[in-house]
């Protein structure tokens, strides 16, 4: 195994530490719920930007930021329980 195999094996893993350790199993499902609307948001964007409704690169970023940024709070909102 290379060196960039053994990096992202332990990023893998460190990440999947920090979710089991955050995300219960009363709350699994809205995770999963979250993470698939901001799966399908970003690929919206990516598809627009494809096909020239988002004309320009700076446009693509800020839906890539706002999109993240409620990607952000829902999470935290998971986390703290609301």
């Amino acid at each position: 195994m290379n060196s960039f195999d053994n990096l992202y094996n332990k990023d893998k893993q460190l990440k999947q530490t920090i979710i089991s350790d955050v995300i219960t199993p009363n709350n699994t499902e809205a995770y999963n719920n979250v993470v698939g609307y901001t799966v399908d948001d970003l690929l919206g964007v990516m598809e627009a930007y494809k096909h020239g409704s988002i004309s320009n690169e700076d446009l693509a970023q800020e839906q890539i930021r706002i999109f993240l940024e409620e990607y952000t709070v829902k999470l935290l909102s998971i986390v703290k329980g609301e």
